[in-house]
């Protein structure tokens, strides 16, 4: 009886282990190697003006960004813009900190 109740609780482990370990393989993918760089005429003309510290990000311009660093534990992202690496909150997409390289 007991050793009944000892092997499926084993063979529950053993199953559901892994499944915790394999949930977040896919959230750090690089995206893709022939995805198409984005050209500067094809951003909205003032998407640099645009860009201050509490406001929304334009969901165009979040999906051209090159993601540079993601913290799955605070939800935010750092995003290449040409010169620009924005920080962004990912859900909502609200811009904590614009910083300029050189």
């Amino acid at each position: 009886m007991y050793f009944r109740k000892f092997a499926s609780s084993i063979a529950l482990l053993c199953c559901l282990i892994p499944a915790a370990f394999a949930a977040d393989r896919g959230y750090y993918n690089p995206q893709d190697i022939d995805e198409i760089e984005v050209t500067e005429s094809e951003r909205p003309a003032n998407w640099a003006a645009s860009l201050n510290k509490g406001t929304v990000l334009d969901y165009e311009l979040f999906q051209q960004g090159q993601v540079v660093y993601r913290d799955v534990t605070q939800g935010m992202v750092a995003l290449r813009l040409n010169d620009k690496v924005i920080r962004v909150v990912e859900d909502t997409r609200e811009i904590v900190d614009v910083l300029n390289t050189l």
